[in-house]
């Protein structure tokens, strides 16, 4: 179920994307509510998944912002994965998270837009740590941008009585192109390949690409992007281009956000 809220008169800091981050930061004192919703539907088994973020941001200095949010995640799919079309089951997780980005050029101003940005996410059985670059451009209503991202994921787990400790290392690279009408209106592409390490080899890899659509406000703005995946480089199901056992086959994100 997606949450919604209502509108909060102020000036926002509005994203054109979906999954690529851009350099933009709140100014010192400004602050922001900004909920996320992410639907990924569709592998080999029936395999449904929503995701949910509500988000404070805060500036905290000069070209300084942070944030801390809470991390919800519902699944649906089959019990047993290897013989699809039995009974389905329901689970869910949840985490909270920190995040901070420093903004060092302007994408305006500057030749281009360069930001870094830090994130730990903690739940009761894992903890991830994630860092990206973030690169920008924006010429007159034309917006590029580009993130390199890298993450590490370590999970436990109890089998057999015993305690098993998985980790995994991710690696993403993503790139935007967005034109931003006079009237607030936004329309774009991305492109994100997601690439997973276990034990330094590469496990699975995809491209994902799709349309992003923006709206923006003094009060409010909103994104919304559809990526479906488009092909893989590793772990393909079989008889498929798509690995559709890692990742999924849709991916739909909705932004949402309000100055406070």
């Amino acid at each position: 179920m997606f949450i919604f809220v209502l509108p909060i008169s102020g000036r926002a800091n509005e994203r054109r994307f979906g999954y690529t981050y851009e350099t933009s930061v709140l100014p010192l004192g400004a602050k922001e509510i900004e909920i996320w919703n992410t639907d990924r539907r569709g592998r080999d088994y029936f395999y449904n998944r929503l995701d949910q973020r509500i988000e404070y941001e805060f500036g905290v200095a000069k070209n300084l912002m942070s944030a801390f949010y809470l991390n919800y995640t519902s699944k649906t799919k089959d019990d047993n994965e290897n013989a699809p079309g039995g009974n389905k089951s329901n689970s869910f997780e949840a985490s909270i998270s920190s995040e901070w980005k420093y903004k060092l050029s302007d994408r305006v101003a500057d030749p281009f837009g360069f930001a870094v940005y830090g994130e730990g996410t903690l739940a009761t059985d894992e903890f991830e740590l994630e860092g990206k670059l973030i690169f920008d451009k924006q010429i007159h209503n034309t917006l590029f941008a580009f993130n390199l991202s890298g993450e590490y994921e370590s999970a436990s787990d109890i089998v057999n009585g015993k305690e098993i400790i998985s980790e995994e290392v991710k690696v993403e690279t993503s790139l935007g192109a967005a034109y931003i009408f006079s009237n607030g209106f936004g329309t774009g592409f991305e492109l994100r390949n997601e690439t997973i390490f276990v034990d330094q080899s590469i496990e699975h890899s995809s491209i994902f690409g799709g349309v992003t659509l923006s709206y923006s406000t003094e009060a409010w703005w909103a994104t919304v992007s559809f990526l479906p995946q488009i092909t893989s480089f590793k772990g393909e199901s079989p008889g498929s281009q798509l690995n559709l056992n890692e990742f999924e086959k849709f991916h739909t994100r909705l932004l949402l956000s309000f100055h406070i």
